[in-house]
């Protein structure tokens, strides 16, 4: 399929070249002039659910986006109806995408594909719009002004033919301004004034579209008569407008009880000023799925917003205080979670900061040189001092400390370095291995131009698919043993009780046993023995490397813990510590090291307390509450088979009957 690449580069004059492939994929320079002013705003960047009139205003858009991040484009794919050979959809990509072909190898022009996985993938939809429907920002080379261009130049009629006519850039200048303001931007960047629509970071009310206010209030309403023990709170500022809200379902109230001790606070969308203000609250269940354990509005980023947001989620949840707290990195959320939070662990999303490398960094000289040292620095450091060499070589190497946001970096390091966040249980949620991150719940249900209004339609339906996943988990977990794959008595005794899910991690541990080796003792400290475990660790290009992991292991306390911290990261113990308590004749894992919260049954036997103590002879809502999370303990095993179920509904049945018997005797 035939290619074609363009790029404009700003130039320090204010034009720009167009550049287009010939038929010998040479490039050609176009001379034209700058349709943008000078100060512009910096173009929005792409976003699923983007939708435009036409496949040319999509492709102009990207292309103007690619001169104002600093790359070129290349169409990747192309589809088209077998009939009429209308297209329907695209892949644009970087033109940095891919590899040299085998038959170009031995041409004398210089490489410069680097196999840049940055794209977009569009489609023609119903309504005769293209709708953006994946999207990769991020690049894994150097963006900006430094990039190399080849040039050919071209005859004045090839040059007069390809130019662009005044309409055609008028119509991409066009949108170019309509995209900005949409995501929240100004077409003007000397103006202070904002859009009604924009979202104002210092806000005092919730900017609302016309019809938004019905659409709250009738979610709410429908919400309260549907879901028993639903809970919400507005909070209004003094002209009566609508600044801040929290609603939390039943299922999510219930859940908080049982995974409620590490959760994570997604601001992004917020952050990222996406067309709903909206925050969640976040926790893992026991099949390692994440699970809602509240949503919120906010009118602005401040400390009053989140302050109040927290207090409204801990009274709601009978004064629940998780031990750990992931977020985004954030001054007015980090003094909030202070105050309300004080006996809480407060850490930064280790995923959501390397999101922000190629965009904070991306137009540095070296920056692939950083990136790689970078990643060394973070992942593959296992103690403070390693990690302290590791980023003063950085620093120091590429001639970047007076660089902001790597001091700022810095400076928060105890919150989201892997070092030093061993003694911290994560469930999860670290994200401390190269590639792991932490999705937002609502992911595929919401993105950045999607209206309130379509967002609580779609609540119930992200909300009842999730449920659907636990069930099905449930049902697979107790129905049916997993396979074994060893003879290690690790991996059965853990198979029998571990939910489906959470014993295939733990059970890739056990399987990767047999990469470690040489298990030596190294030091010992009365009932404390050091272990030195290597493994035969994966290194690029799928080479194998030798490191060393020192286990700490006490028989008589029955401690053993690792210097990777899988244990407190993850919730199971590794393979290094594995192999320290195979090498000393264990059999069993200890007590300790066997987390309720990923048992089949955990649900079933645990019931969570949020009570300070006997219940109130006059609290009804502690009543309502206590009840609820016993009924829908009920429930959740009812549905688990049709044996199941007609039990469950005779029992309530009864119970039911029992209430009235009770109500016909105080008569």
């Amino acid at each position: 399929m035939e290619e074609t690449s363009l790029c404009c580069e700003q130039l320090p004059d204010g034009e720009c070249i167009e550049v287009q492939k010939d038929e010998d994929g040479a490039l050609i320079e176009l001379d034209c002039q700058n349709g943008f002013s000078e100060g512009r705003k910096e173009f929005v960047a792409p976003a699923v659910g983007m939708e435009f009139e036409s496949y040319d205003d999509a492709y102009n858009y990207y292309i103007c986006y690619a001169k104002d991040v600093g790359f070129r484009v290349r169409v990747k794919n192309s589809w088209f109806k077998r009939n009429s050979r209308e297209k329907y959809g695209a892949v644009l990509c970087c033109s940095s995408q891919g590899f040299k072909r085998i038959k170009d190898v031995n041409h004398l022009r210089k490489e410069t594909r680097t196999g840049c996985p940055a794209m977009i993938r569009m489609r023609l939809v119903e309504s005769q719009r293209w709708r953006v429907l994946e999207v990769m920002l991020e690049h894994n080379h150097m963006l900006g002004a430094k990039i190399h261009r080849s040039v050919k130049k071209m005859g004045t009629g090839m040059k007069r033919k390809l130019l662009p006519s005044s309409d055609a850039e008028g119509q991409t200048i066009k949108l170019y301004r309509a995209l900005v303001i949409d995501a929240g931007g100004n077409g003007n960047s000397n103006s202070s004034a904002r859009d009604d629509r924009t979202f104002c970071e210092f806000s005092n009310k919730l900017n609302l579209r016309k019809g938004d206010t019905q659409a709250i209030y009738n979610f709410l309403c429908r919400m309260q008569l549907t879901n028993p023990n639903f809970f919400y709170l507005m909070d209004f500022n003094d002209e009566g407008h609508l600044r801040n809200a929290f609603w939390v379902d039943a299922r999510s109230r219930a859940a908080c009880g049982y995974f409620g001790d590490v959760i994570y606070f997604d601001n992004t969308y917020v952050s990222n000023k996406f067309e709903i203000p909206l925050v969640t609250f976040v926790g893992i269940n026991h099949h390692g799925q994440s699970v809602l354990l509240g949503c919120g509005l906010l009118a602005g980023e401040t400390t009053e917003s989140y302050t109040w947001l927290f207090r409204t989620w801990v009274k709601c949840m009978s004064g629940c205080s998780p031990h750990t707290i992931v977020t985004d990195r954030c001054k007015a959320l980090q003094s909030a979670i202070v105050e309300v939070f004080p006996r809480s662990y407060h850490c930064f999303g280790l995923s959501l900061i390397m999101k922000k490398v190629p965009e904070k960094l991306g137009g540095l000289h070296n920056y692939d040189a950083i990136w790689k040292t970078l990643i060394k620095a973070v992942y593959e450091t296992l103690k403070v001092i390693e990690f302290e060499a590791a980023w003063g070589f950085m620093i120091q190497r590429f001639g970047v400390s007076d660089h902001e946001w790597l001091c700022s970096l810095y400076e928060d390091r105890v919150r989201w370095a892997p070092v030093y966040l061993k003694d911290t249980f994560f469930a999860g949620m670290s994200a401390a291995r190269p590639g792991e991150s932490i999705s937002p719940f609502f992911y595929r249900y919401v993105h950045k131009q999607t209206p309130l209004k379509e967002f609580l339609d779609k609540y119930e339906l992200a909300l009842h698919k999730k449920h659907k996943e636990e069930s099905f988990a449930d049902i697979e977990s107790r129905s049916s043993s997993p396979l074994l794959k060893t003879k290690c008595s690790f991996e059965l005794q853990l198979s029998r009780m571990y939910t489906r899910d959470m014993f295939k991690k733990f059970q890739l541990e056990v399987e990767e046993m047999y990469s470690c080796f040489g298990t030596t003792q190294l030091h010992v400290d009365g009932p404390i023995i050091i272990f030195l475990v290597k493994e035969r660790v994966l290194i690029e290009g799928n080479r194998r490397d030798i490191k060393d992991f020192e286990v700490l292991y006490s028989r008589t306390a029955g401690e053993v813990r690792c210097i990777c911290s899988c244990f407190n990261f993850y919730g199971y113990l590794c393979r290094h510590a594995l192999c320290a308590l195979n090498f000393n004749g264990v059999e069993e894992i200890p007590h300790k090291y066997i987390l309720s919260r990923w048992k089949k049954d955990y649900k079933r036997l645990y019931v969570p307390d949020h009570s300070s103590g006997s219940a109130d002879d006059t609290d009804r809502v502690q009543w309502s509450n206590q009840l609820f999370r016993s009924a829908l303990q009920v429930v959740e095993e009812g549905i688990l088979t049709l044996d199941h179920y007609n039990v469950a509904l005779q029992s309530l049945e009864e119970s039911l009957s029992k209430v009235h018997d009770v109500e016909q005797r105080q008569e």
